[in-house]
């Protein structure tokens, strides 16, 4: 019987054993902090709140930089479409992050939602940066796209 038990404990510790380095090996690098990515959620929710303290003009300046003025006539579209969000939505109460995914090493995409008392909002933020060059120097992040929605269905897939 003692034997049968130490045979038994035996398995035991190496089912544990096992177990705990499968688990230590299936997780994925990509779970860890990523300081690029947390650095541009800064800059997107520095610009969320700007918005949502009725600076849009200002909030569009510090996120987009000098693609403010390559974009001109359409950001002042952009802009007057955002100042509206509190008058069609309702009063601007909270934002969270949905979605932040990098897409190799140069493409970032990040959504969030932006809840109104009404009804809520869907950001969408896609920075880029020119891929390295020879010295292995790439380029600054950038958004290339910036925009809002509700189209909320679109957020299960």
């Amino acid at each position: 019987m003692s034997i049968c038990r130490r045979l038994t404990a035996c398995l035991l510790g190496l089912l544990l054993l096992h177990a705990v380095f499968a688990v230590s090996w299936a997780q994925d690098p990509l779970d860890e902090p990523d300081p690029e990515l947390q650095s541009l959620e800064t800059k997107v929710r520095t610009f969320l709140k700007g918005i949502s303290s009725g600076q849009s003009q200002t909030a569009y300046s510090e996120l987009l930089g000098t693609e403010l003025k390559r974009q001109k006539v359409a950001l002042q579209d952009l802009i007057e479409k955002t100042d509206k969000i509190e008058e069609q939505y309702g009063t601007y109460r909270a934002f969270e992050q949905i979605a932040a995914k990098r897409v190799g090493k140069d493409l970032i995409l990040m959504k969030y939602l932006y809840k109104c008392d009404d009804y809520p909002v869907v950001w969408y933020f896609t920075f880029y940066r020119t891929p390295s060059d020879p010295t292995g120097e790439s380029g600054p992040w950038r958004v290339v796209t910036v925009r809002f929605d509700t189209e909320l269905e679109l957020l299960a897939f």
